[in-house]
């Protein structure tokens, strides 16, 4: 989980999340990486705070759902 340049800790810039989300894609900096490699299929693998960031990002995805933002 990369930070992208010019994010700050804890602020979700929403409207680019859903302009991927709505390509059909997830942001690449809310896939879990290790060494270059996408884990994000092996939650066994995360550290605690890749689960907490994607748990928040899952939740925001229901949240976007609920509100007919995406499919």
């Amino acid at each position: 989980m990369d930070p992208r340049p010019g994010s700050r800790d804890g602020v979700v810039n929403e409207r680019l999340e859903l302009t991927y989300l709505r390509a059909g894609s997830e942001p690449q900096w809310e896939r879990v990486t290790h060494g270059g490699v996408d884990v994000t299929e092996r939650p066994d693998l995360w550290t605690p705070y890749e689960t907490d960031r994607r748990a928040g990002f899952e939740a925001r995805i229901e949240r976007y759902r609920r509100e007919g933002l995406i499919p």
